[in-house]
């Protein structure tokens, strides 16, 4: 599709304002180029289901699915089978002559092109696969399962597919994101097969799964069915529908106690766990927990019978709208050495409490923080898995992911940065909330900056199975993450939040891609910021602010800024007075579009100068943003550690 595009705003005035400015002689500088929009993106916008101020269009819409699935688990043998019943309903405007699977197991079998070092198995083990109740032949390739229906689904129409299925549990730590540990604890993750992604910029959306690059889910509703030895805690995506039958009446009255107090209540404790009271008993040895779950894009399951089980409860503000807050269940499942896990509860109660109040509600009626498995953490809907010496960061950025991608469904395998940058962005905010503190949004941007500095850059928009792990982590988490606190700085709190809180009620359960989230945050801010996005999300563009020159004449001061990257960004320049006064000066965009070296005076005699005084900028090189008069003690700037957090 050949495209029509406009100069941006930012370009023409630039290139207006270098041809009748006057003074000292200007520099040419390097515009960024416009963002241009993929032609399917394109093609939604005139269809009407995408807009080019960010919001979904009119004719938006999005197809959905059910699943019943019923397995059993074996401990002993490491291993599930049982079967998934999948209704894929269409709600686009399309006629779909086949389906798409994806059997995400099958990253594991021999010969598969993996980002990621495992341990093999056999993946999934087909066993029958039937539509409308006749069996078809099915033939999986690369994690991936293409179904021709026996007749077109039009608009409206469902199909329902049922396939047996079984798969060998890997063992903790020779596969990402799920595993087991002995018999003790195990964590089910892409454990079923699933329908890949319809949407309305690209129609089927089933990349392969490599290793790197997670997951584009559709949203659906769930039926869960585990079967599991008694003792085992089953904890799962969902409402637990038959408590009587698989909990004890302690344990039913206490979690009864916990909807009720602030308390953090012990559901099953150490006493209960010897007494061998985690769970009811039963005459087979088996108990089967069933839960539903409804409006989410996965479903996940933890099973441990070393478990220690908390619960307590959220206020979930303006959660059935504005004024009328509801609750949401707050669960903690760990062993009892566990180092942090004790406050798991707590942890995970602040994190649905300061998100709902600052991005949007959480949706769904409990959430579940799991121990164990892996030395990270990953996240599923109302369900999270962190390593045994998971920090409080780790729970707080994983419980996090239940906006990002969870509430607004991203594709992460394409925009991983959408979904963990995000999620960096917001944990830095919530852990300085909860520590009563105001370093997180420095630390951010020191650290990104200081890895551009290194040579450490690579870009944001790319896929994420196309980077090494270490490139991937910098791109996806700690370099968006640093250009968002940047964000805030540049446009204010009132349009970042506003605009944050826009794009998260915009398209809550629903698909947005990155220009989404651009023309959103332009039109909240009533700014151009294309600019903006397009030299950090799409370029490896350095910004380096640098003192070139400080003079003193009497009791005037005057500093010579220069720039010296690519990256076009405001500039505040702050000057100290023998008493402790303080000056500052904005260079702007515009000014710098035109110039590469500004001069600013200043009244009175600097003892020191300092470029980007409240750290908002990702400078790649800080060692040229301060000057020292002479004789001033130079204490130096502690850089905090550009540690990530999460997976």
């Amino acid at each position: 599709m050949q495209r029509t595009r406009t100069i941006t705003l930012l370009t023409a005035t630039f290139l207006a304002a270098a041809a009748t400015a006057q003074g000292p002689p200007r520099t040419t500088r390097i515009v960024p180029y416009p963002i241009d929009l993929p032609a399917g993106y394109e093609d939604a916008i005139q269809s009407g289901t995408r807009t080019v101020t960010g919001q979904p269009g009119a004719k938006y819409w999005t197809n959905y699915a059910e699943y019943d699935i019923a397995i059993e688990v074996d401990p002993k043998a490491s291993r599930i089978s049982g079967t998934a019943k999948m209704t894929y309903i269409n709600r686009s405007p399309d006629r779909l002559s086949s389906v798409i699977v994806h059997l995400y197991q099958d990253m594991m079998k021999p010969g598969q092109k993996r980002t990621r070092n495992i341990a093999v198995t056999d993946g999934f083990e087909l066993e029958e696969v039937r539509i409308g109740g006749k069996k078809v032949r099915a033939r999986a390739r690369d994690t991936k399962l293409r179904l021709r229906l026996p007749k077109p689904l039009m608009t409206g129409d469902r199909v329902t597919i049922e396939i047996d299925y079984a798969f060998n549990i890997p063992k903790a730590g020779t596969a990402p994101r799920m595993g087991f540990e002995g018999d003790k604890v195990i964590y089910l993750g892409y454990w079923y097969p699933q329908f890949a992604v319809y949407d309305d910029v690209n129609g089927w959306v089933a990349d392969p799964y490599r290793g790197n690059g997670e997951f584009y889910m559709g949203y659906a509703d769930y039926d869960l069915a585990i079967t599991a030895p008694v003792g085992y805690i089953v904890r799962a995506t969902g409402v637990l529908q038959n408590p009587k039958d698989v909990l004890t009446k302690q344990s039913q009255d206490r979690l009864e106690q916990a909807r009720e107090t602030r308390d953090i209540v012990n559901i099953v404790d150490v006493d209960d766990l010897d007494a061998g009271d985690a769970t009811a008993q039963s005459k087979s040895g088996k108990l089967t927990w069933k839960f539903h779950a409804e409006n989410v894009r996965d479903a996940a399951v933890s099973l441990g019978r070393t478990y220690l089980w908390d619960a307590t409860h959220a206020v979930v503000k303006d959660k059935h709208g504005a004024g009328q807050d509801g609750i949401c269940m707050i669960h903690a499942v760990y062993e009892a050495n566990a180092r942090n896990w004790r406050r798991g509860a707590e942890y995970a109660r602040h994190t649905i409490e300061y998100m709902s109040e600052h991005v949007h509600p959480y949706m769904w009626p409990h959430m579940t923080a799991c121990e164990g498995i892996i030395g990270g953490g990953m996240e599923y809907p109302m369900m999270t898995i962190v390593g045994h010496r998971g920090s409080a960061g780790t729970i707080a950025h994983e419980l996090i992911h239940m906006w990002f991608p969870m509430l607004l469904g991203s594709n992460e395998k394409r925009y991983a940065w959408q979904d963990e940058g995000f999620t960096s962005f917001w944990t830095a905010l919530c852990r300085d909330d909860f520590l009563q503190r105001k370093t997180g949004p420095q630390g951010s941007v020191l650290g990104a900056g200081g890895v551009i500095g290194r040579g450490g850059d690579v870009v944001c928009m790319r896929h994420g199975d196309t980077y090494g792990q270490d490139s991937f982590g910098f791109a996806s988490y700690s370099k968006t993450a640093a250009i968002l606190h940047q964000l805030r700085g540049l446009i204010g709190d009132e349009a970042f939040f506003s605009g944050f809180k826009q794009y998260a009620r915009e398209w809550a359960f629903k698909h947005p891609y990155p220009y989404d989230f651009f023309h959103t945050f332009s039109r909240v801010s009533k700014q151009d910021l294309e600019p903006y996005f397009r030299t950090w999300f799409f370029e490896a563009w350095q910004l380096d602010h640098a003192i070139a020159e400080v003079s003193i004449k009497g009791k005037t001061t005057t500093v010579h800024v220069k720039d010296q990257g690519r990256a076009v960004h405001p500039c505040i320049v702050e000057v100290t007075l023998a008493d402790g006064t303080k000056d500052r000066k904005r260079i702007d965009t515009l000014t710098w579009w035109q110039n590469t070296e500004v001069m600013l005076t200043f009244s009175g005699a600097a003892v020191e100068v300092l470029l980007d005084p409240d750290v908002q900028t990702i400078d790649a090189d800080r060692k040229n943003n301060r000057w020292r008069k002479k004789g001033t003690e130079d204490k130096g700037e502690k850089k905090p550690s550009n540690r990530r957090r999460g997976r």
